[in-house]
């Protein structure tokens, strides 16, 4: 059972990444911007004062404008650092994008060990995913290696989780496995905003 939900996590990953790898980067930027623009018209988002933020890599939605244009909005801005060990994410406070972060575990941007500014989940007000695919139930999957599920499973107090994907990755139905994976509550897409159910 465990196996066959592997199985279908795997081949659905390697489906959509295959698609959004896929996108020019002009492509990549016209949705990103799309995206940018519903999400800061969020009222979950504009009310947040301290949030959570992934910093893009690979082919995913860009994030270095939101981040930046958060910060100039006097927003607290906290990204992730891998805690490789213990297979956890840790939340770092950024102040300088051009100066707090460098590449990190897989090459995607962290802050710098003497940048890092720890910051408690209970601390945020909202929290911004990445992830492959997506259901509009909610379901996600990531990479497969489970460190977005577990932060989110930490939160002592639930917050509003939104991710940020193109509309092709979304699918009918994600397969899950409700003991491992963790659901969102919104999600962005360059066509529109989703509330999940």
């Amino acid at each position: 059972m465990k196996e066959d939900l592997a199985g279908e996590k795997r081949a659905l990953r390697k489906r959509i990444l295959a698609l959004r790898d896929a996108l020019s980067a002009a492509e990549r930027q016209l949705k990103s911007n799309a995206i940018q623009s519903l999400l800061f018209s969020l009222p979950e988002f504009a009310a947040a004062q301290r949030l959570a933020l992934f910093v893009s890599c690979r082919s995913e939605v860009l994030t270095e404008p939101i981040i930046r244009k958060s910060l100039s909005l006097s927003k607290v801005i906290a990204v992730p650092t891998t805690d490789l060990p213990r297979k956890q994410l840790l939340l770092s406070r950024i102040t300088d994008y051009d100066n707090d972060l460098a590449p990190g575990t897989w090459g995607i941007p962290e802050p710098k060990p003497d940048r890092v500014r720890p910051m408690a989940l209970n601390e945020l007000d909202i929290i911004i995913t990445p992830g492959v695919a997506f259901d509009r139930k909610g379901w996600r999957i990531g990479y497969g290696g489970g460190f977005y599920d577990g932060l989110l499973k930490s939160m002592p107090v639930r917050k509003p989780v939104v991710a940020l994907a193109f509309a092709l990755q979304m699918v009918d139905a994600v397969p899950f496995d409700p003991a491992l994976d963790e659901p969102v509550d919104i999600i962005i897409t360059e066509e529109d905003i989703i509330y999940c159910k």
